[in-house]
């Protein structure tokens, strides 16, 4: 069983977020980008639909990541579920990635919403835990 990843954003966060995961892995994992919604003349609709409806559903596990819940990008992609037997995974951050690149094909479904729970970890208000710091060094005096 293969794994194929496309990922799905507004604009060219998908291009970059891809070039960040080829510094950690090389080509070593294949992912494809949409640029969406860069290109008035090209109907995205079809684009995703195409890229669902294409897929070789037999050999490999279809994961197309996006970059928000609610938005047009991820909400073209919702409306294939239902035709279409895909992992949709939105909140697209390179933490996410980088576990989705990672696993392996044959266990990916399974290990999908764990992937996505410890994605969700690595989004942290950072003055918060510096300001934490702080005052545990100030308890201890």
């Amino acid at each position: 069983m293969d794994k194929r990843i496309v990922i799905a954003t507004h604009g060219e966060f998908s291009k970059g977020i891809k070039t960040s995961l080829n510094m950690i892995f090389g080509d070593a994992v294949p992912v494809e980008y949409v640029t969406a919604y860069v290109d008035p003349s090209m109907d995205y609709s079809e684009e995703f639909k195409r890229i669902v409806a294409e897929h070789d559903y037999e050999n490999s596990e279809l994961v197309v990541m996006t970059d928000v819940l609610g938005g047009s990008v991820n909400n073209e992609f919702m409306g294939l579920l239902d035709t279409y037997s895909f992992h949709l995974v939105t909140g697209l951050n390179l933490a996410l990635l980088i576990e989705v690149a990672a696993c392996p094909a044959e266990s990916l479904a399974a290990e999908l919403p764990r992937i996505v729970e410890r994605a969700k970890e690595h989004i942290v208000l950072c003055t918060d835990l510096a300001n934490g710091a702080a005052q545990d060094e100030a308890e201890e005096f």
